[in-house]
């Protein structure tokens, strides 16, 4: 049995089946926990979810954190702003991944298929894993009395530097932070922080120097794999 932790995937379907069927190979006895950012910016976010709901109902144990981007999309249900500001971080490739190509009079709730809006709504914002690792999409406001109770937060923030009497005995592992591969790999071999952050930009394949892979940590042997964007 392996453990795996795959960040941001953006709706790249093609990168994220070649790096689970055929890199990972992974078994109905493996545990996959997903950082969140599922959708927005790549070719087929509905694609993504199709694929990640296949895996949870064939019976692979799959566990989702939420991301930012799939908060966007839930808050943009309640009103017209928040609509715009998702569009504006290109919840419009989400829409259009589901047959929507106009946004006049577009109602959120009717485009999307209820599976998939069940799947977002269900969406956790924080996994501790063997009671040893801290999952989270962004980051951890620890100024707040209830760190975890600050969702904003969780979703928004870039994890700095842990305070040493902050759980002390955990390993933080996130998303949303964009590195390149190299940094990455190198920090995992290193393992010297208390900060692993995963993702290395698939969707921003010859954007960003060093980006353009999905990454899965396996936390069992601590090793780190990793392909090239093809979609």
């Amino acid at each position: 049995m392996s453990t795996f932790i795959i960040p941001d995937i953006h709706g790249c379907i093609k990168t994220l089946r070649r790096l689970i069927d055929c890199k990972l190979g992974i078994t109905i006895d493996d545990r996959l926990y997903f950082l969140g950012d599922y959708i927005d910016r790549g070719p087929d976010s509905a694609g993504v979810v199709d694929y990640l709901i296949n895996l949870k109902e064939t019976g692979f144990n799959v566990n989702f954190l939420l991301g930012n981007h799939e908060q966007m999309l839930l808050d943009s249900c309640d009103s017209k702003e928040n609509l715009n500001l998702w569009l504006q971080n290109s919840g419009l490739a989400t829409l259009k991944s589901y047959g929507i190509h106009s946004i006049s009079k577009l109602n959120v709730l009717k485009s999307i298929p209820s599976k998939h809006l069940d799947f977002y709504k269900e969406l956790k914002p924080y996994f501790i894993v063997n009671e040893k690792y801290v999952l989270v999409h962004g980051g951890i406001n620890y100024s707040s009395v209830n760190p975890f109770s600050d969702i904003n937060g969780i979703l928004w923030s870039r994890l700095e530097q842990v305070p040493d009497d902050f759980m002390p005995n955990c390993t933080f592992i996130c998303g949303h932070n964009l590195r390149p591969i190299d940094f990455i790999i190198r920090d995992i071999q290193l393992r010297k922080k208390r900060i692993f952050r995963l993702d290395a930009g698939c969707v921003y394949k010859g954007q960003l120097p060093g980006t353009g892979y999905l990454t899965a940590l396996n936390i069992d042997k601590w090793e780190v794999d990793f392909v090239e964007c093809i979609d």
